[in-house]
């Protein structure tokens, strides 16, 4: 009988163990169970829980973020995680660190490889085309083409806007590549290409949101000339444009 009375007590205490309590009185389990701080509307906008809408301003392709991201919590309804090419990652909206203010997030969407960028509704119409930069940041090296966070607000680069306007207009001028005949310098006899590759990204800043920016890979064709792309099109790119862009 001892033994018994010795096992209910030694239950009890393991199960009152098992669900500590806050001095709020939500216990642990109660607190991880509202992880959905973010609902989606009809018009697809993005609601925190204290009624911040954000927008869609822009998906992975078009405009990329630099910096590291903080995750502020899941969206209602959708799945916590998921997964692509068999690697897990987290769902939800996610900020951008070290920023000082909350007017950017970043999406990631279940089933979805790329990410999306939203901003605040609130803001004033924000236009990331390429000839509103106020400055060109070239990054150079074969598949290191990221950009530290902290030259986001350096003054390095072409920073000019008669430089930057000059620039476009000049490049913009240019022969798509394979019009220029520059494949035929990578072009093998059996008609396979060789040695064609991101020679580096020229990065495009904003003065409203400085942790965003457009990105222009140049390619090499067997470092005998190059290309640059803007808003989706291949232009040669002059080797005086080359040299400046990296001596800035």
């Amino acid at each position: 009988m001892k033994k018994v009375l010795c096992l209910i007590v030694a239950t009890l205490i393991f199960l009152c163990g098992c669900s500590p309590v806050s001095q709020s009185g939500q216990s642990h389990t109660d607190t991880l169970s509202k992880e959905d701080t973010f609902t989606k509307n009809e018009n697809g906008n993005i609601v925190s829980n204290s009624g911040v809408e954000y927008t869609l301003l822009a998906n992975e392709g078009l405009l990329y973020y630099l910096g590291d991201l903080d995750f502020i919590g899941s969206i209602q309804g959708e799945e916590k995680s998921s997964q692509h090419l068999g690697l897990s990652y987290q769902t939800g909206m996610f900020a951008i660190k070290d920023t000082n203010n909350d007017n950017i997030l970043i999406r990631r969407a279940p089933d979805n490889e790329r990410f999306s960028i939203y901003r605040k509704a609130s803001l004033p119409s924000f236009d990331f085309a390429v000839d509103n930069c106020i400055r060109f940041k070239f990054v150079s090296g074969i598949g290191n083409t990221e950009i530290d966070v902290t030259q986001t607000t350096c003054d390095n680069g072409i920073v000019e806007a008669s430089e930057i306007a000059e620039f476009l207009s000049d490049v913009r001028s240019q022969k798509d590549p394979r019009e220029a005949g520059l494949y035929d310098l990578i072009k093998k006899p059996d008609g396979m290409l060789e040695n064609c590759y991101v020679y580096g990204v020229v990065y495009g800043f904003f003065e409203e949101e400085p942790n965003l920016a457009v990105r222009m890979d140049i390619t090499s064709y067997n470092d005998l000339a190059y290309s640059i792309s803007i808003d989706g099109k291949e232009y040669v790119l002059p080797t005086e444009w080359l040299h400046k862009v990296e001596n800035n």
